[in-house]
């Protein structure tokens, strides 16, 4: 037992500090995009790499802040009929639930693997040091990596489907005790 609670810390703690990262890259982010429009509207010299750059990063937040949503339990649910349950039956609807959005999350990790894979195995033309580096590059004169961005979509969704298991096994715990795990 005291194995299982240190992995649920483990992920919500490694969600939380997520979470935290994606508030900083939001911030670099919204730093980038205000220096593009001022380049752009301003200066009237558009850069070629900061709006490519900026939905980079908002790229990464999308799946990668999945996992610190969860852990808040931050998601869509139909609250008229939940909110007013018990702590148990609450448990009950959430394990029932669960069977979807663990079909949900096994059908996201496949999809997002898949995609990062065939990025990652493409040849993209780069070199470094005069070696040829496998994988996707975008078509701008910047050229940035496509593949190490896109490996963050099956590593976000990893991260949501290990606090699902975590919030499942809380479930269950308050479906069979009644009480909440401590």
């Amino acid at each position: 037992m005291e194995l299982l609670k240190k992995f649920m810390t483990a992920v919500e703690k490694t969600n939380i500090f997520i979470g935290k990262m994606m508030v900083v890259l939001t911030l670099v982010a919204v730093a980038v995009i205000t220096f593009e429009v001022v380049m752009r509207y301003v200066f009237g010299k558009p850069t070629n790499w900061g709006h490519e750059l900026m939905t980079l990063l908002f790229a990464i937040q999308y799946m990668f802040v999945a996992g610190y949503c969860h852990y808040h339990r931050a998601h869509v649910r139909v609250d008229v009929f939940y909110s007013t349950r018990k702590l148990r039956t609450k448990a009950f609807l959430d394990l029932f639930t669960s069977i979807f959005y663990f079909l949900f999350n096994g059908v996201l990790l496949w999809t997002c693997w898949t995609f990062y894979w065939s990025s990652q195995t493409m040849h993209g033309g780069g070199t470094f040091l005069g070696l040829t580096i496998p994988g996707e590059l975008s078509l701008t004169d910047w050229a940035p990596p496509y593949y190490p961005v896109k490996f963050m979509m099956p590593l976000g969704a990893l991260m949501l489907l290990l606090q699902g298991i975590v919030w499942w096994i809380r479930d269950l715990h308050i479906a069979i005790t009644g009480r909440e795990m401590t």
